[in-house]
């Protein structure tokens, strides 16, 4: 089965019946996998802060890791993803923007390596922020991103 028909088959089991369509998109690191569904049927297939996306994207990337051993497999469903990450992005450049003014350290909890990863490339990038830096950090059993003036 490849994985398109695997994911047609899920969400229709899910209960989308309406028309709805998957495009993939294949580099030497990634295939990323983009679902657009009627607006009525998204909140169903996200869930709560991207719950059931997450849940559906792990179900895929553990179906298929044999044929994708070498790619990360990352699923969005009606750009919700694309969407968190601008505003994700536009949190962090202000809290560093708060930084350069106050020279507090400011952090964001909650993230995934790969929001952590998207904030450390976002902020190198920045000319202007030149003087702040974000480090990840252990702190009561989670992973905390400081975005702090250099050292």
């Amino acid at each position: 089965m490849k994985i398109q028909e695997y994911l047609e088959k899920l969400i229709k089991h899910l209960g989308v019946d309406d028309e709805f369509e998957i495009v993939l998109q294949e580099t030497n690191e990634r295939l990323r996998v983009m679902i657009s569904v009627p607006s009525d049927d998204a909140a169903l297939l996200i869930g709560n802060y991207g719950e059931t996306l997450e849940a559906i994207e792990l179900l895929t990337k553990l179906s298929f890791k044999e044929d994708y051993k070498d790619k990360r497999i990352m699923l969005d469903i009606n750009d919700y993803r694309g969407a968190t990450e601008n505003k994700l992005k536009e949190e962090a450049l202000d809290l560093a923007r708060r930084v350069v003014e106050t020279g507090e350290t400011e952090e964001l909890r909650g993230l995934n390596s790969y929001e952590r990863y998207l904030v450390h490339s976002m902020l190198i990038e920045q000319d202007d922020l030149n003087e702040v830096e974000s480090v990840s950090e252990d702190r009561d059993d989670e992973r905390v991103l400081l975005i702090r003036l250099k050292k």
